[in-house]
């Protein structure tokens, strides 16, 4: 008879491993003729004859119509692979959560003990199961059976919410492992705040304005009744639209920190893909990842996914615009995108967003304190005074760097502290390199 269930080979391979002599049946030597005589080997011959059987009926029910040969047919998996699953999975069920996250309750490594590399398994290619290793402890590696797996053994519906569970886990995987650099996003911890902010009164009012949306949705629509009245559309997705070093992306940091969130920042490198249909996937991926982390989601540089559709001329390019358009309209979350190039956004994209904010060139007030904020004081040679500085058209991106740079000419000259002079050549420098990036010189070739 074949196998219809896992559980089948489950309670077989358990029976086998009952096949072991007790105490009380061992030879001490010969001078115990009582004791009855066990031949080990005849015992590891009985299980090697009682494995086969399993291995028969295991390649037979990959032909069969029934819920295990129906996971065999989608998740062809060698015998072995099979088998480490099983153990991973009864593992799991072994132990609580809090000897799962501790490492406690065992140490066994079921992928050496079936002969099975992970690397190159069927495990990981179906993505099955996901190897999580502990920053903390590099030595110590996790592994967690996927829900579709799972659900799957079990011939249960694979349903949306247990897909963007296995999205989170197949995500951590790549956190701390060397897949790291196929994750489609950055994770930061924001540790500034808006006293770190120094913009307009009008743009931090829009700033709180978003911040207070989010904050009380429940409020706005639930109490307020607008639940009732907009059905789609209910995330607040902001665009932060301005010159290059004016704030946006340390804007987008403050609005993750006062919400008590992590930030999620997209990779357009893992994003975009050369394959048909996968940027589309990428794109619905990381909406989901964001709702899963309760995460606000930040798209930088975000003209160079939200092209207007009427400049474009491939059709799946116009397919992944069209993507993001319906991700946001379904998006309930915070989002964020930020551009240089806001005239290039699709107008259909721009009226998605609910709120648009305009950064602008700091002024010289706004120049001074930014400078100030960026020098430690004991950074600073004494009595140094920083009023009377030239800092005409500078950012505060690019006043960052000259901070950086006064801090770097002050450790070339072995200063002990920074000097005014050192602080006037980074202000030289900063200018000189902006100049030569907005005015290019053509270079002519000889030979």
């Amino acid at each position: 008879m074949n196998y219809t269930s896992y559980l089948q080979i489950v309670r077989d391979i358990y029976y086998m491993n009952t096949f072991r002599p007790e105490s009380s049946h061992r030879s001490y030597g010969l001078y115990h003729e009582s004791e009855e005589y066990v031949d080990y080997r005849m015992i590891e011959r009985l299980k090697r004859e009682w494995l086969g059987h399993i291995k028969e009926k295991y390649e037979a029910a990959k032909k069969s119509n029934t819920s295990l040969g129906k996971f065999l047919t989608k998740f062809p998996l060698k015998f072995k692979e099979f088998c480490c699953l099983l153990d991973l999975i009864e593992d799991c069920t072994k132990k609580t959560d809090f000897e799962i996250q501790g490492g406690m309750g065992g140490e066994t490594d079921f992928f050496r003990k079936n002969g099975v590399r992970y690397e190159s398994s069927q495990l990981k290619r179906f993505k099955l199961v996901y190897r999580i290793i502990n920053p903390m402890r590099p030595m110590k590696t996790v592994y967690e059976v996927s829900y579709k797996a799972q659900l799957a053994l079990k011939n249960k519906k694979y349903i949306d919410s247990y897909e963007q569970l296995d999205l989170a886990l197949e995500e951590e995987a790549k956190r701390n492992s060397p897949d790291e650099l196929e994750s489609l996003y950055y994770i930061i911890e924001p540790k500034v705040g808006f006293d770190d902010l120094v913009v307009s009164k009008t743009l931090m009012g829009s700033l709180n304005a978003a911040l207070a949306r989010e904050q009380q949705k429940d409020k706005i629509f639930k109490n307020w009744g607008f639940n009732k009245v907009i059905e789609y559309g209910k995330g607040t997705t902001l665009n932060f639209r301005g010159p290059p070093g004016t704030g946006k992306t340390l804007a987008a940091n403050c609005l993750a920190n006062a919400l008590g969130r992590k930030l999620l920042m997209v990779r357009y490198d893992q994003l975009q893909s050369c394959w048909v249909g996968e940027t589309e996937k990428h794109i619905q991926q990381v909406f989901k990842l964001a709702k899963v982390k309760n995460a606000v989601l930040f798209f930088d540089e975000a003209d160079a996914i939200a092209l207007s559709r009427a400049s474009l001329e491939k059709s799946w390019e116009m397919s992944q615009v069209n993507t993001l358009l319906k991700e946001l309209e379904r998006f309930e979350g915070i989002c964020v995108f930020a551009t240089n190039f806001a005239e290039k956004y699709d107008e259909a994209f721009e009226r998605r967003l609910t709120m648009h904010v305009d950064f602008e060139m700091p002024d010289r007030v706004q120049q001074s304190i930014i400078l100030n904020k960026l020098f430690p004081k004991k950074s600073r040679e004494k009595k140094l005074k920083l009023d009377g500085l030239n800092l005409d058209n500078l950012s505060g991106g690019d006043i960052k760097n000259v901070a950086l740079n006064a801090a770097g000419f002050a450790a070339r000259d072995n200063s002990d502290k920074i000097k005014r002079k050192h602080i006037e050549e980074s202000i030289v420098s900063v200018k000189k390199s902006k100049t030569n990036v907005l005015c290019k010189k053509e270079v002519v070739y000889l030979g």
